[in-house]
């Protein structure tokens, strides 16, 4: 019993930890997929916290019933060989943006918050990732399991600072009340997706059996579904995010110096498990064309080093909507093998 009890908390820390990153710790994310819609982006958010819990209980469930060790195994199983072929590559390389751009923001991180240069900032983090990867999953799990309690405490105490220092909501009606949420919703889920999938894929092994690894699934998803929701709720209190770059930390700073000095943290924390996240994944599928990890490992993080300082927040600006449409297809395949499983 503590064995999968252990399993389902490793599982569902790595997947929130996964899909947490810049943009959602940030609140930009959140902002431009949600909180524009006025109050019917709340549906969306809570839309996209079904799929991330029923998507996540799938990958995990299909990956640990067919002992599947990487996302390229697992994309065969739902899709013909081309097709499998192609969202897998879509997929690397979407990964190996993440990745960059997460070192390039705490990069940032660095410079804003404690004046320092940002080669310093990305070299601490290159480092530590490459200490996890050095541990393989045993690594991201020690590492999701050590830092997810302390971004959702951490997230859930601003959020409240903000419900108690503001008297009034504000449902900013002027944005986009009357927009179609609908599929932002789905484009939202269908990119953090690629993401996902390539980890939990390797992931779904810790779980003892598929029931466990299900169970997981559904843990993370209903806790990035809290985490989204109740910071969606919150920039509600706060007319100024609109147009803040950092919305969150914003709010954050409403809480006290205590509640900003917090939640600093948790964003670099929400970058820090993306980037390990995604370099995982990246090091898995080289692991299974027969490199050997730790020297690949260390290849990925040298080639990352110059990469992370180009600015890929614009890039990825101009084509989240193609990893959105990608990450949609991706879904509805996963829907498709699940139906026809049962």
């Amino acid at each position: 019993m503590e064995k999968k009890a252990k399993s389902l908390l490793k599982i569902s820390a790595i997947y929130l930890g996964t899909v947490l990153g810049a943009g959602f710790a940030s609140g930009q994310e959140l902002l431009l997929f949600f909180v524009r819609f006025s109050r019917r982006g709340l549906l969306g958010c809570l839309l996209a916290g079904v799929l991330f819990c029923v998507l996540g209980a799938l990958i995990l469930g299909r990956a640990q019933d067919l002992s599947l060790k990487t996302p390229r195994k697992y994309l065969e199983t739902i899709f013909s060989s081309r097709w499998a072929w192609f969202i897998s590559i879509t997929m690397e390389l979407f990964l190996c943006v993440s990745f960059c751009v997460m070192l390039s923001g705490t990069g940032a991180f660095f410079t804003e918050r404690f004046s320092l240069p940002a080669y310093v900032g990305i070299l601490i983090t290159d480092c530590l990732c490459l200490f996890v990867f050095l541990y393989d999953v045993k690594g991201l799990a020690a590492l999701n399991l050590l830092l997810t309690p302390f971004m959702l405490l951490g997230t859930l105490y601003v959020c409240v600072s903000a419900f108690l220092g503001n008297a009034t909501m504000t449902w900013l009606p002027q944005l986009n009340s009357g927009g179609r949420f609908f599929p932002y919703a789905l484009f939202y889920v269908g990119y953090n997706l690629l993401t996902a999938t390539a980890v939990l894929v390797p992931v779904g092994a810790l779980a003892p059996n598929k029931k466990t690894a299900m169970a997981g699934g559904v843990l993370g998803g209903a806790a990035l579904t809290f985490m989204a929701f109740i910071c969606c709720l919150a920039m509600f209190y706060e007319e100024g995010v609109w147009h803040s770059p950092m919305p969150m930390l914003l709010l954050s700073k409403q809480g006290g110096v205590l509640a900003y000095y917090i939640y600093s943290s948790v964003i670099y924390m929400a970058m820090l498990t993306t980037a390990v996240s995604s370099g995982f994944s990246i090091l898995q599928s080289l692991h299974e064309i027969g490199l050997p990890s730790r020297l690949t490992a260390v290849a990925i993080c040298l080639v990352a080093l110059p990469l992370s300082f180009v600015e890929f927040s614009v890039l990825m600006a101009h084509t989240y909507v193609f990893f959105g449409v990608i990450g949609v297809l991706l879904m509805g395949g996963i829907l498709w093998d699940w139906y026809r499983s049962y």
